[in-house]
């Protein structure tokens, strides 16, 4: 198998970390396409990048991310067998961090992992109250409300919801 690396900068380091996992680079399309920019045949070639790749979030995602990335197999959509146990690791973090590690693999592109740490995510607000869950996910909490009118069997929603949305 060909040596492949790659230094990544994390925002908060002043220290690169060295990527060496081909296998792991293939699952991050992001950091696979700066490769190939100037290495199109790094997938069966030596290659060592020189430049350092700029990620602007913490190492301790990015180390999480990589070190986990080949282990968690994205779970089946029609599965019901599938628990947070399955992983372990992200279970264990609270949801700041993994708010992190996921926002970092939407950023990398690796839509696979991004499923695995998104399901323990859904499972932990699962236990949350609907306030706790929009503050969360950075969105306002509106009261609930009834816009379907039995009467014509429309949605009738105020008209203010779609105020200031031009």
């Amino acid at each position: 198998m060909p040596v492949t690396e790659i230094k990544i900068n994390f925002k908060d380091s002043d220290k690169p970390v060295d990527l060496k996992s081909g296998e792991v680079i293939k699952k991050c399309p992001a950091i696979a396409r700066a490769i190939e920019a100037d290495n199109g045949n790094w997938e069966t070639e030596d290659t060592i990048v020189d430049a350092p790749i700029d990620i602007p979030f913490p190492q301790k995602s990015g180390e999480f991310l990589f070190s986990h990335i080949l282990k968690y197999i994205k779970p089946a959509e029609d599965s019901w067998d599938t628990k947070p146990e399955d992983f372990p690791e992200a279970n264990a973090m609270d949801l700041e961090e993994l708010k992190s590690i996921i926002e970092l693999a939407n950023f990398l592109e690796c839509t696979d992992f991004m499923h695995c740490i998104g399901f323990v995510i859904a499972k932990k607000v699962e236990v949350l109250s609907i306030e706790e869950i929009a503050a969360y996910f950075g969105v306002e909490c509106k009261p609930e409300a009834n816009f379907f009118d039995e009467a014509d069997g429309w949605v009738h929603p105020p008209k203010e919801i779609f105020e200031g949305n031009n």
